[in-house]
Order: C-alpha cells, then sequence, then structure tokens
C-alpha cells in the first residue's frame, strides 16, 4: 500500500514535469499573468512568502483560480482570465511551495492549502459571494475548501482533479495502467523516454522501499520527507493528495458543481471526473475533446464554450442521449478496445482487454483474462451477476445484481459509487481475490450499507 501510494505520488510529479502543456506559457512561467496587480504577501499557514494577483475589483462577482501541481503556478490560467475579468473580480495566487511563493521541506496538503486560500478570500474577496474554481491539485484544493468552509461559495468548478477515489483504487490503478498496454488512455508520461521524469519516479520508490512506514508519518515528518520525497514540494503536495479522504465529504457538498475533463488526459483519468459527477448531487460533467490535463490551455475556446454558460447559469452543453439497443448474447474474443453499450442477455468477454462497457444493461457478464472498465450501466439479476476469472475491472457509477452479485476467481475489481446487491453474498471467490470500493453500497444478508475500503476475499470467506 505505501509503496503504491508513493508511486502514484511520483507519476504525478513526473508526469507533470513531463507533460509538454505544463510549459504551455511562452513568457513569465511563474511569473503571474500580465495586466493583473500583483501582492506580495506572509502568509500565516506555511510562513511563506508568496504572491497574490487579481484585477477588475470593480465587478460585483468575484472568482478564485486554484493552480495544480508545477512552477506554472498561477500563471495556467492565462487563456481564461483576459475574459474572466471583463465581468468578474479575478482572484488568484501562487500556492507555497510553487512558483515565486517560497519552496520548503513542509507538509503541503489540500486541507492546509485551503486554509490558505482561507486567508485569502478573506483579505481579497472579503464577504461577496464567489465562484471557486480549481484545476488539478487545485480542484483537490478547491473540493476540500467547500467542504471546510462552505459560507460564501457561489459555484464550484472542478478542473482534471486527480485523487479524489479511495487511496488504495488509485494508487494501484496507477500501477495497474501503467504495466498494461490494453489502452492508452491510462497510461501516464512517466512510462515515456524522458529521463528526467523516469529518475524522480525511479528515486521515490526506491528510497520508499527502504522504509516500511505508515504514508502519514512520512507526509508528517520532516526528516522522512527530505529521506523518501527529498524535500521536493512537488512530490510532498503530491503524496498530500494520497492521503486526503474525501469518504464522507462529497455527498454533502450543496453548492452547484461543474465538472471539467479533457477527454485525453492521462494524468487524472477521466473516470475520476465522471466519479465526482455521479457522486457531488446535482454536478454536471462536461468532456472537452482534443484536450489532455490541461484543457483551458489545450483548448481554450471549447474550454470557455463551457464554463461560460455555467457561470451565467445557462445549462452546460451535454451530449444528446441515444437509444438502447439490443444485442442479445455477444462473445468477444481476443478483440482489444471494444466498445458495448445498450442491452445484452449475456455478455462474454475473453482476452479482450481494454473493453469499455458504457451505459449498459447486461443480464449476465463474464470476463476471461481481461483488463476492462464498466461505466453506468446495470449489471445481472439472475444467479450471478459479475463472473470475473483472472480479470481487471474498474467500474463507475452503476449497479451489480445476483443471489451471488460477484463471482471472482484471481481478479481484481475497483468499484466507485456503485451499488451491490446480493441475495446471498456480494462477493463469493473460490480463488482468493479482491475488491477495493470507493463510496458505493452493499445490499446483502451479510453487510448492509456504505462499502469503503480494500478488501481480499477467500475462499469460505464471502463478502
Amino acid at each position: 500500500m505505501t509503496a503504491r501510494s508513493l508511486l502514484f505520488a511520483a507519476g504525478i510529479a513526473s508526469a507533470w514535469l513531463a507533460s509538454p502543456a505544463a510549459a504551455a506559457p511562452p513568457d513569465g512561467v511563474g511569473q503571474g499573468i500580465p495586466g493583473m496587480q500583483v501582492h506580495r504577501i506572509r502568509e500565516p499557514v506555511y510562513q511563506s512568502e508568496t504572491y497574490v494577483y487579481e484585477t477588475g475589483r470593480d465587478k460585483s462577482r468575484s472568482i478564485v483560480l486554484v493552480h495544480g501541481l508545477g512552477d506554472e503556478g498561477a500563471s495556467s490560467f492565462y487563456t481564461i482570465v483576459p475574459w474572466l475579468r471583463e465581468h468578474y473580480h479575478v482572484v488568484t495566487f501562487e500556492l507555497p511551495g510553487f512558483a515565486r511563493a517560497t519552496k520548503a521541506n513542509l507538509a503541503y496538503a489540500p486541507t492546509g492549502y485551503a486554509m490558505f486560500v482561507k486567508y485569502v478570500v478573506d483579505k481579497y474577496v472579503g464577504q461577496r459571494p464567489f465562484v471557486l474554481l480549481g484545476h488539478s491539485m487545485g480542484g483537490v484544493i478547491a473540493l476540500r475548501y467547500a467542504a471546510t468552509f462552505p459560507a460564501g461559495i457561489e459555484k464550484l468548478v472542478l478542473v482534471d482533479t486527480p485523487g479524489i477515489v479511495h487511496r488504495a483504487s488509485f494508487s494501484s490503478q496507477f500501477l495497474t495502467h501503467l504495466l498494461s498496454n490494453y489502452t492508452r488512455d491510462y497510461v501516464p508520461p512517466v512510462v515515456n523516454t524522458q529521463g528526467k521524469a523516469n529518475g524522480i519516479a525511479q528515486q521515490l520508490v526506491t528510497r520508499l522501499e527502504q522504509f516500511n512506514l505508515d504514508p502519514e508519518i512520512v507526509h508528517a515528518s520532516p526528516q522522512l520527507r527530505t529521506k523518501v520525497l527529498g524535500g521536493n514540494p512537488l512530490a510532498i503536495a503530491g503524496y498530500g493528495i494520497v492521503l486526503e479522504d474525501f469518504s464522507n465529504v462529497l455527498p454533502s457538498l450543496k453548492v452547484p458543481t461543474l465538472v471539467i475533463w479533457g477527454a485525453n488526459d492521462t494524468l487524472a483519468p477521466p473516470r475520476t471526473g465522471r466519479f465526482l459527477a455521479t457522486t457531488i448531487p446535482g454536478a454536471q460533467l462536461a468532456v472537452i475533446a482534443s484536450a489532455g490535463h490541461v484543457p483551458m490551455i489545450e483548448n481554450p475556446q471549447a474550454f470557455r464554450s463551457t464554463l461560460e454558460p455555467f457561470l451565467n447559469g445557462e445549462p452546460v452543453p451535454a451530449p444528446a442521449a441515444t437509444p438502447m439497443r439490443r444485442h442479445g448474447n455477444v462473445r468477444c474474443q481476443g478483440k482489444h478496445n471494444q466498445v458495448f453499450e445498450g442491452e445484452y442477455e449475456e455478455l462474454i468477454l475473453r482476452q479482450c482487454d481494454g473493453a469499455q462497457i458504457r451505459n449498459a444493461r447486461i443480464g449476465m457478464l463474464r470476463v476471461f483474462d481481461s483488463a476492462i472498465t464498466i461505466d453506468q450501466s446495470q449489471i445481472g439479476g439472475g444467479e450471478i451477476g459479475l463472473h470475473a476469472h483472472n480479470a481487471t475491472i474498474v467500474m463507475t457509477g452503476g449497479t451489480i445484481t445476483g443471489e451471488t452479485a460477484i463471482y471472482a476467481l484471481n481478479s481484481r475489481l475497483d468499484v466507485a459509487a456503485t451499488r451491490i446487491r446480493a441475495g446471498h453474498s456480494a462477493m463469493t471467490a473460490p480463488v482468493a481475490s479482491s475488491l477495493i470500493a470507493t463510496m458505493s453500497e452493499i445490499e446483502s444478508p451479510r453487510q448492509r450499507g456504505a462499502l469503503h475500503g480494500a478488501f481480499n476475499v477467500v475462499p469460505g470467506k464471502p463478502l
């Protein structure tokens, strides 16, 4: 668990360094945004010197922009500030540890950053309502802020926000997709031939393997942060994302929320966006084509066309619904990256890596020797809902139903915002298998209620 968590943090750090989009602003990187008023401050949370930028103080509405990992800092918003300032008082800043701010070996984490944002909001926004927009790690910070300081937030915008799901899920998901060739959608740039990025990941993992320590202890200790994370603010902050737990937060958010995701994001898998939109009450999801982890830079016009209606209280453009087609019994043998939508009596997948099941109703699903994803689908209804043999299955939303909902042999399942209903057992494993659940539900004679955590299911001990 600890090694996986660190590898995910290393992946965030190294993938960001390797990403071409991270260096998109050609001039003034880490120098804020031209035309904004600059305030040099010493903030009270991390006792750091940093910079706050604002423009449009004469406007009646405010928007606060929170950047993500990387020394681009506030300048990552250079494409959207020019049009936002026409109608908004825009406030952004350099997070402590990044860009022009003081860099130190401190326990940078979303909770501390949310307190920093609160300080900035109190000082520069005051009592008027404001829109809070966070990109990447900034989205994690915005979520923590909305949960801790909900007063005053008019609307919440989350852009390509990593983590969020159970940390065993996204760290093991990172490992799984790093080692799998079945789809490029999840493979982060850390596997590319970029020596600097690979070197950071390898060094961090090597260091952690020398210490069998709890992740929270590593993050809290200055000495261990130096030994394990190299005292690097980017690695420390990425590790802080791993440790953040939103299991009791998302369903209670009451602020209108828009989730924006780049369709080609390889750093924060689009699955997380779908999970957020499913879990936050009333949240809307917008996926931007021809964009990766930084959609406001990679496709600025589409980003504006998505964000502006939401800010103005207009409906966000949504894809047209398609009627559900009936397919009967279908078999897939040795075909990769197939998409299955609609209604199936039985669907059998054998060696069909990268299969995507979306918006489907399937009476019986059998998966053999395959790594697949399932989104917003209803599985089962009979004796067995899902049969998994040597399979890796990542499911978001939907339900799995059956007398035995899941029958697994040497398989790994990762479910988020999913309901498992069983007349006898939720999961039976004649050969040891694992289940990672994020904010899901279970209904069975053995267990009823919330399901959140990592579970090893072994013969004779069903879930």
